[in-house]
């Protein structure tokens, strides 16, 4: 029988996780977007505002990101990753 991994693997490898996902932060080609908006309508924390004189959005409030991806996931355009500064 084989020994699965211990509590205290699983907590050291959620906490090594949780401070890589702090890091991340958005990298924005604003001229890749298109004005969907769809990272607009699905960030949780109101990082994008539409610019609808321009046909496009803007992200402000990064301090507010939490790296769920989601904006990612749903950018047609791929304007948007996510990406360790410096890195």
């Amino acid at each position: 029988m084989t020994e699965g991994p211990t509590l205290r693997s699983l907590i050291g490898e959620h906490w090594n996780l949780a401070r890589t996902l702090r890091k991340l932060e958005i990298r924005f080609d604003p001229e890749r977007c298109s004005g969907v908006w769809e990272c607009y309508e699905v960030c949780p924390v109101d990082c994008w505002e539409p610019d609808y004189e321009g046909s496009v959005v803007i992200f402000h409030h990064g301090e507010r990101c939490i790296a769920c991806g989601a904006c990612v996931l749903q950018c047609p355009e791929g304007a948007i990753e996510l990406e360790v500064p410096g890195g």
